[in-house]
């Protein structure tokens, strides 16, 4: 049950060979916004936008939210599949409806990612409703969002060796406690374990680990409603 790399780390690996950012240590952009490059001056985080504004990438129609959403949380994630470490930076900046926010996904290769969600969608239904693209500091883009395909239960696929749940408590990691519940799944040459809080923000996942090794762990959990944006929006007009 290991956690799929972001598109956009796919993107990126794809078109330049997972070479590392000009932020030297912190892996395929640190997550801290910085734009990365690799010889010649290649800019990962332009050319994965520019695939969207083309229309050969769109955004998700559907992204994991939480119950309790609220401006201005923030959740931090740190991860590593074997290409470095990389920070994916989630948080809900806006309300431009009574049940519609707007979250930010700042990817460790330096592409903000923004969508108008619907947090009060049917289950089994889209969530998104408007997406933009643009880098840390610039003016967001607006792109197209894919259609949803709804699931036919498909193909019944090949079940995993053994599979154990079991229940945690008083977890702390970021300054925070968390509970929930832990799946884990062994094969005969891997293993895998899956923290997911009742407590937890967008997809609840806090930590997972594969062959006893971390790969992803949530590293801030925190609340300002003062939050400040990665993309630069507009100011609402004076009526």
């Amino acid at each position: 049950m290991r956690k799929a790399i972001p598109l956009t780390a796919v993107l990126a690996f794809a078109l330049l060979g997972a070479c590392k950012s000009s932020g030297g240590d912190k892996g395929s952009g640190g997550g801290n916004g910085e734009t990365a490059n690799c010889g010649g001056g290649t800019d990962i985080a332009a050319m994965i936008i520019k695939q969207y504004l083309d229309g050969n990438q769109k955004a998700a129609p559907w992204i994991a939210i939480h119950e309790t959403v609220n401006v201005g949380q923030q959740w931090h994630v740190e991860s590593d599949f074997g290409q470095g470490p990389s920070v994916d930076k989630w948080q809900i900046v806006a309300k431009p409806g009574k049940s519609e926010f707007i979250v930010e996904h700042l990817s460790g290769q330096g592409v903000v990612i923004a969508y108008q969600v619907d947090a009060w969608a049917e289950a089994g239904e889209p969530n998104v409703r408007k997406a933009w693209i643009g880098k840390e500091g610039e003016e967001p883009q607006e792109i197209k969002v894919a259609e949803w395909q709804k699931s036919t239960g498909g193909t019944k696929g090949e079940e995993p060796g053994f599979v154990m749940k079991a229940k945690f408590y008083n977890v702390e990691m970021a300054g925070k406690k968390f509970e929930g519940e832990t799946i884990t799944i062994k094969e005969t040459d891997w293993s895998s374990r899956t923290w997911i809080a009742d407590n937890g923000w967008f997809n609840k996942v806090i930590r997972m680990d594969y062959n006893d090794k971390t790969q992803m762990k949530v590293i801030a959990a925190k609340f300002d409603e003062k939050v400040d944006t990665f993309l630069k929006w507009p100011k609402p007009e004076k009526k």
